[in-house]
């Protein structure tokens, strides 16, 4: 079986290696970087670091467990990293602020372009974990045909690059997409874990990743993210906002689900729209869980692109709200200037600088998540022994 399905493979790892080599070359950490000092961050002195260290406490428990070689990219190696979680876990809230100035060094990003933060959180809904005439909308399991391949098995370079998909007629072809799921496709399977009232419910349940579902019984169940359809996320918002049903200015999560309520004719077609759709698993931690494994903090885990930003790295955010004030004048209202830690991803979290903020749960976090929309950007903070490696090829150089 194996031999008859190589050839697709190899023709999908020649496809797949000629897109990442042609975003291969890419400027030497030296080049991108520049050292910051604490006392020049803005906010450094006001913020509350003791609460970053905690959810950075967290992060370590999980790094500690990793072998010494596994790769932070850029910034070293979990070597280099293991030192200072040691010192982590044993740093006293009240000396926070004393520990990470010891311990790390700022970096910025010396092309870095304000970039877009958003926020999200985990939803309580009420739901069933039986199909009736109130619950009828279905939050699947991962499907058996399922498949999710890393092509780090075909050609080391490609590892952790992955290709989602289902064999069908001997072909590995895309999986289902969210118009198909929906209006059907992987019924009379036993693959739903509850059901929810409405196919909203569900959509929003799956951008935001995790979240609870309280039971008629009164049981809280804590669903997470188990894994995608491997479809592109395409933001429904935009969507909106070209078809002109809500301005720019307005668009948040509330006027998106305003504007589905006065157009339930509409809605599914809208949702149709990201084909992306997001398949859990039950959990039993009290907290949502992120793609580092670990449980989020509210306001101090962030969500990241991986590709750019390892998971576990403590990160200075600062952003700002664009408000409009008559005309077309804009002015800019600081909002958040924080320590945070990244330990999440998500399907339109893309870019250098991009981050999702977790507020945390039901409907107190939404109101923080659903509004916000933004600008900003972050300094890393690297671990002082990985400092001279990122900077060795420039001082090297002739």
């Amino acid at each position: 079986m194996k031999n008859m399905y190589a050839p697709i493979f190899l023709f999908g790892l020649f496809v797949v290696s000629v897109y990442f080599l042609a975003d291969s070359v890419k400027k030497t950490s030296s080049e991108k970087f520049g050292v910051l000092d604490f006392k020049d961050i803005d906010g450094w002195l006001e913020d509350d670091q003791s609460l970053a260290l905690t959810a950075f406490q967290i992060s370590c428990k999980k790094i500690l467990k990793y072998p010494a070689i596994k790769s932070f990219g850029e910034f070293g190696d979990a070597a280099d990293w293991q030192p200072s979680c040691r010192e982590a876990m044993k740093t006293k809230a009240e000396d926070a602020r004393i520990f990470f100035e010891s311990s790390f060094t700022p970096l910025a990003f010396l092309d870095q372009e304000a970039g877009l933060f958003t926020g999200y959180y985990a939803p309580v809904y009420k739901g069933s974990r039986e199909r009736t005439n109130k619950y009828t909308a279905p939050l699947y399991m991962v499907p058996r045909e399922l498949q999710n391949i890393n092509l780090g098995d075909f050609d080391q370079s490609l590892n952790g690059r992955t290709i989602i998909g289902e064999i069908k007629n001997s072909k590995f072809v895309p999986f289902k997409a969210r118009k198909e799921i929906d209006q059907g496709a992987l019924e009379n399977q036993n693959l739903e874990l509850v059901w929810l009232e409405t196919i909203e419910q569900t959509f929003f349940l799956q951008i935001q990743g995790s979240g609870f579902i309280e039971l008629e019984n009164g049981q809280l169940v804590h669903l997470g993210y188990a894994e995608r359809n491997g479809r592109p996320y395409r933001a429904i918002g935009q969507f909106l906002i070209e078809s002109g049903d809500i301005t720019r200015e307005d668009m948040s999560l509330q006027t998106i689900l305003d504007w589905m309520r006065q157009h339930p004719e509409q809605s599914n077609e809208l949702m149709w729209k990201n084909p992306s759709y997001v398949f859990f698993v039950e959990r039993n931690s009290k907290n949502p869980i992120g793609s580092e494994g670990v449980g989020l903090t509210p306001g101090r885990s962030l969500a990241v692109d991986r590709a750019h930003i390892p998971l576990g790295m403590p990160i200075w955010l600062n952003t700002y709200e664009e408000l409009g004030v008559g005309g077309s004048r804009i002015i800019q209202k600081s909002n958040l200037k924080r320590l945070m830690v990244a330990q999440d991803t998500g399907g339109a979290i893309k870019g250098q600088i991009r981050g999702d903020v977790y507020w945390g749960i039901g409907g107190r976090a939404e109101l923080k998540a659903g509004p916000m929309k933004d600008r900003g950007t972050y300094h890393v903070l690297v671990p002082n022994v990985v400092i001279s490696s990122i900077f060795y090829r420039l001082e090297s150089r002739p």
